[in-house]
């Protein structure tokens, strides 16, 4: 008899674009009748919903999912350039796949592909699985269980957290976590806006912080470069512009 309740498996990232703070990427598991539940309750990709919308369904998600993981790339993982970002991310996201491994069979993996391609996936999946490689990820503390990670069924694409109902589960997860991480930082480290590059907040904190930076500033992003070589933040054309764009009522 044919199994209808299929498992399958969603992993998407969050916060990849500001300068401060973690990007996180989270994996979940499901059977296709819980992920039907979801899509009913208005599970799809964390950028649609409302931030009191997105804590609720990820309470939902956590509690009835067969496994979900979450970590994050924090700001001296993104900066060292041992590897590149990419590379990071996938890194990370053989990880997440580890660890719910060890809870429950996966089926097939869909994942927001980050990459330009499903052929660039693949080929940096086949160079960071490589045997040569080894040596590299082992100074690194890195562990990856090349054969498990080449036996899963990945299937990398644009859009997914739109399209698949589990990949926007993984968003959301990841997403929550990201703005729980926010809400720590700015109690430690003070207000550091949005930690978007266009706000003029978070452009004013980096500035501020050009020469001592607390461990929340990605250093090897551009804003940081760019700021920090300024003598005063009025000379920042994004941040006069915001500034002193017209207010409306």
């Amino acid at each position: 008899m044919q199994n209808h309740n299929k498992i399958m498996t969603g992993i998407d990232d969050a916060t990849k674009c500001p300068c401060i703070g973690s990007i996180f990427v989270a994996g979940v598991t499901a059977d296709s009748q819980t992920i039907e539940t979801w899509k009913q309750l208005g599970v799809t990709d964390s950028k649609l919903l409302t931030a009191k919308k997105r804590t609720k369904l990820a309470k939902i998600i956590k509690k009835t999912a067969h496994a979900f993981s979450i970590h994050h790339m924090n700001p001296a993982m993104i900066d060292n350039k041992c590897f590149n970002l990419n590379e990071w991310e996938m890194l990370t996201v053989f990880k997440i796949i580890q660890n719910l491994y060890r809870h429950t069979n996966l089926g097939d993996v869909y994942i927001d592909n980050w990459e330009v391609s499903t052929l660039r996936f693949n080929q940096r999946l086949q160079t960071l699985t490589h045997i040569a490689l080894r040596s590299t990820l082992t100074t690194h503390k890195i562990r990856i269980n090349r054969k498990k990670i080449l036996s899963t069924n990945l299937i990398p694409e644009h859009k997914a957290d739109e399209n698949h109902t589990i990949v926007g589960a993984a968003s959301i997860l990841a997403k929550v976590a990201s703005d729980a991480q926010y809400k720590r930082l700015a109690k430690k480290y003070g207000n550091f806006g949005s930690g978007s590059p266009a706000d003029p907040q978070t452009r004013l904190y980096v500035w501020q912080h050009r020469h001592n930076p607390p461990p929340i500033i990605r250093t090897s992003w551009n804003t940081y470069k760019t700021l920090s070589q300024l003598d005063a933040i009025e000379y920042d054309p994004i941040y006069a512009r915001v500034k002193n764009k017209p207010h409306t009522k």
